[in-house]
């Protein structure tokens, strides 16, 4: 499937326009989160004005052990390309996938804690049921960021409680993105994008995801009653050429983002930014995935990445104390800088 829509012209606007969007995401306030277009609109407009670096927030009384940052899930969490496993492949350095969203999320951290740390054990092709009892077939074949303690053949979840019990107090944020591969292996191997096939099979697909997906919320928060978590959802990079996409992958979303309140974790929705409504979703997608490259690859590209990191930065910041929150209202990413 090759989805032919996208010229040179119409990218250089849509980059200023999902720029622009992400700005408004990273600095909007948590009243205006879920205000009117208008109220969007406004924030855009500002966030033009906003200083690219914050000033430095010196820690009180610094702690003792160097903070984490634990990030989880699969190729999204890996910062994974086909392009760019193709261009390394067979020396799959992880070094070199550097310029994910887990990247972009923690630099802007890093502003605030110097000395964090980043934990990245996320295993490209990894689904729920993996995530759990292991293994993720790609660490059976080349290194991830952070080996697992059990060895390859162990699992994500396995590595990730061993290192929160091994830190306790000391780990936090936590991300998580998980449940991509499972629908993919509904989506492309079962039904072969065929639409009817795969309205038919989504309920018990998604019930297995939320099901899979609160046992492993269930552990990370059990290991670390104070972290903020935040899990981000699924967007949808076949756009409209599968009929009903947009609104399966929202009930995905739907599903997930119940199962993060239910722990007392907050949910990062990145559709409306990757799937926007109408005529703007299919070039929208050119721009922030690979999928009208000759390889149609579902992955962000370096710019949908960080779009990606914008709308969990947004969470995040939500989800501090609201006396910590005002320092972080001038943060911006963009292509000059974080």
């Amino acid at each position: 499937m090759v989805i032919r829509f996208c010229s040179p012209l119409r990218l250089t606007g849509l980059l200023a326009l999902c720029t622009a969007l992400l700005f408004a995401l990273v600095i909007a306030s948590p009243a205006g989160a879920r205000g009117s277009q208008q109220h969007r609109s406004q924030a855009v407009e500002r966030s033009h004005h906003a200083s690219w670096f914050p000033p430095h927030v010196p820690l009180p009384h610094p702690p003792l052990v160097a903070p984490t940052y634990l990030a989880l899930g699969d190729s999204l969490a890996f910062g994974y390309s086909q392009a760019k496993f193709n261009s390394l492949y067979p020396e799959e350095n992880p070094a070199a996938y550097d310029t994910g969203y887990v990247d972009d999320f923690a630099r802007v951290l890093k502003l605030f804690q110097p000395r964090l740390q980043v934990i990245n054990d996320g295993c490209p092709g990894e689904t729920t049921d993996s995530f759990i009892k292991g293994p993720c077939e790609y660490q059976l074949a080349f290194p991830l960021h952070h080996p697992y303690s059990g060895g390859p053949a162990s699992s994500q979840l396995s590595d990730a409680l061993a290192y929160l019990n091994a830190h306790p107090g000391s780990v936090s944020p936590i991300t998580l993105d998980i449940g991509a591969n499972d629908a993919l292996g509904l989506i492309e191997g079962t039904c072969k994008l065929e639409p009817a096939c795969i309205a038919k099979g989504a309920p018990a697909v998604f019930a297995h995801i939320g099901a899979n997906l609160g046992l492993i919320l269930g552990q990370l928060r059990a290991a670390a009653p104070h972290a903020q978590i935040i899990v981000l959802g699924l967007y949808n990079p076949f756009g409209a050429t599968i009929a009903g996409a947009d609104e399966l992958t929202a009930a995905l979303n739907e599903v997930e983002a119940g199962v993060a309140a239910s722990v007392g974790a907050r949910f990062a929705d990145p559709l409306p930014i990757f799937n926007p409504p109408g005529a703007l979703q299919a070039p929208t997608i050119c721009l922030l995935t690979n999928m009208c490259t000759p390889l149609v690859d579902i992955h962000p590209t370096d710019l949908g990445y960080g779009a990606l990191a914008g709308v969990i930065l947004h969470q995040y910041v939500l989800g501090l104390p609201a006396a910590q929150q005002e320092p972080w209202h001038g943060v911006a990413i963009g292509p000059d800088g974080i």
